[in-house]
């Protein structure tokens, strides 16, 4: 209430009580008064006398409206005059009233209330849309990312296979003790650190998908360090703390780099003037969990915490910051998806997940995950062809739109005692082999190509040879390209880039035993 009058304010808020409203009241009567119970405690409405010495109506309202406030302004004067009232109206008041007759106030209360509820209703409605259609706009930016990641991957991947089969095939020329040999390997060596990073690649933009394995995250955590200290910049100080006898757990091994690399992500954006990020795993066992991470329910535990001296998160942002599309960050300058990311597949291989934060002092994310029984799994590595990985005459169609890797496929598949068929088009495979009557033993088939997709092909060529061996092999994550949801779920897949003997065993097994 702006009135200088304590008998006129009593008698307004009898009025208002007498008509069954619940009233509590400030009365102000100079501006610094008004602003300052504006700010401490914000009103539902605002009477205001006209006539005061210390304090116009019309200041009163204009302070109204710098607080930026919705709340409805009623006049309620001894004297005023039409055109004054009608000039306060369109400056923003929303009613006028004398005191000599208070008969309509209780009535143009509970009106003004209602509107400004419903304009609060609607504003917060506006306001739910905005948040949704920016919410779908991230989404189809992060979609566009993933699809322009897979491409490049897939390219790129192409590349790669090309490289590392000339090396492969060059190293098999020298002798022993060629010192060439050094060369050639720094190549290969080259090129399998290029294929590591396009599936971190991948796993960033979150386009690889695979199964569970059991490992180890100290592997997880070296394996990924190089792309990370390239990532957080030389102004942080990255370092790790790893057990040596941390046990095994069992998940996606795409998803826990992904994890990995998201959380230190988050925190180097928490730190813009650089600082530290600490990397440490543990095992826990019981009710007591790590200092700083989250407390182990009952059972044995690997933990790894993600720990940095960024400006840190308030209690009522870290309470949300699991929360898809929830970010502190400015319009385009974040998806809000990163830590909802982390929580998914954390929560998908039964773990737990816990934020330590202090404005101010940093954060540090702890992730549990139960130990596994299991041994690691182990990818055996694919050295040269030996004698039961070369063929024996069998005949191979090879589909693949790009030159160069078609080449270096037929040749590997060539030298390995296989008879080998090629076209650059699922169109010239079909038109040279699909009803000649030419033998066919296997066919390996890129998946993405003009005119018609892998797995189209397979179903083409099945139709005339229902049991032909297929395989395909694709620069994209497998389940990854395009149309993938198509796929028969007997193909195998070999993944771009691969080595010669990766290639060799892979069609040794899809051929089976002679």
């Amino acid at each position: 209430m702006v009135e200088d009058c304590d008998d006129d304010a009593v008698l307004i808020v009898s009025q208002l009580r007498g008509g069954g409203l619940d009233v509590s009241y400030d009365r102000v009567e100079t501006a610094g008064e008004l602003t300052a119970a504006l700010r401490a405690h914000p009103p539902d409405l605002v009477t205001c006398d006209y006539n005061m010495p210390a304090l116009s109506a019309e200041h009163a309202l204009k302070l109204l409206a710098d607080s930026e406030l919705d709340v409805p302004f009623i006049l309620v004067s001894g004297q005023v005059g039409e055109e004054t009232a009608a000039a306060l109206m369109r400056c923003g008041a929303h009613d006028f009233l004398l005191k000599d007759r208070l008969t309509r106030l209780v009535p143009a209360v509970q009106r003004e209330l209602r509107e400004a509820a419903d304009r609060r209703k609607r504003r917060h409605a506006e306001q739910e849309r905005e948040r949704l259609e920016q919410q779908l706009h991230q989404t189809e930016r992060l979609e566009s990312l993933g699809r322009l990641a897979g491409g490049v991957a897939h390219d790129f991947n192409n590349l790669l296979s090309v490289i590392m089969g000339y090396a492969e095939m060059l190293a098999e020329t020298l002798s022993t003790d060629d010192p060439r040999r050094a060369d050639i390997g720094g190549i290969s060596l080259a090129a399998e650190r290029a294929a590591a990073l396009t599936r971190q690649l991948l796993t960033f933009s979150r386009q690889k998908r695979t199964q569970a394995e059991t490992l180890n995250l100290n592997d997880v955590v070296t394996a990924t360090e190089s792309l990370l200290r390239r990532t957080i910049g030389e102004d942080v100080e990255f370092v790790t703390q790893l057990d040596p006898g941390l046990s095994q757990v069992t998940i996606d091994p795409t998803g826990i780099e992904q994890v990995v690399m998201n959380l230190c992500v988050n925190s180097r954006a928490a730190m813009p003037h650089g600082g530290r990020i600490t990397i440490t795993t543990a095992n826990v066992g019981g009710p007591a969990g790590p200092a700083r991470g989250p407390r182990a329910p009952e059972g044995r535990w690997a933990c790894l915490t993600v720990a940095d001296t960024g400006c840190g998160m308030p209690p009522e942002v870290a309470r949300r910051a699991l929360e898809p599309f929830f970010t502190t960050k400015g319009p385009g300058e974040g998806t809000g998806l990163g830590l909802a990311t982390v929580y998914g597949v954390v929560t998908a291989a039964e773990g737990r997940i816990s934020i330590d934060s202090q404005v101010g002092q940093g954060t540090t994310i702890g992730v549990l995950l139960p130990c596994s029984e299991q041994s690691a799994s182990r990818r055996p590595a694919a050295g040269p062809a030996g004698p039961d990985r070369r063929g024996d005459g069998e005949t191979i169609l090879v589909v693949e739109d790009n030159e160069a890797v078609r080449d270096i496929t037929t040749r590997i598949l060539a030298r390995s005692g296989y008879q080998v068929h090629e076209a650059g088009s699922p169109a010239e495979a079909l038109e040279r082999f699909g009803d000649t009557g030419t033998r066919i033993d296997a066919l390996l088939t890129d998946v993405v190509m003009p005119g018609m997709s892998g797995y189209q092909l397979v179903e083409r060529f099945r139709r005339r040879h229902p049991a032909l061996p297929a395989m395909l092999v694709s620069g994209y994550a497998a389940g990854g390209a395009p149309g993938a949801a198509t796929a028969p779920a007997d193909l195998p897949h070999l993944q771009k880039p691969f080595t010669a003997g990766a290639l060799l065993s892979k069609v040794h097994e899809l051929l089976g035993p002679s």
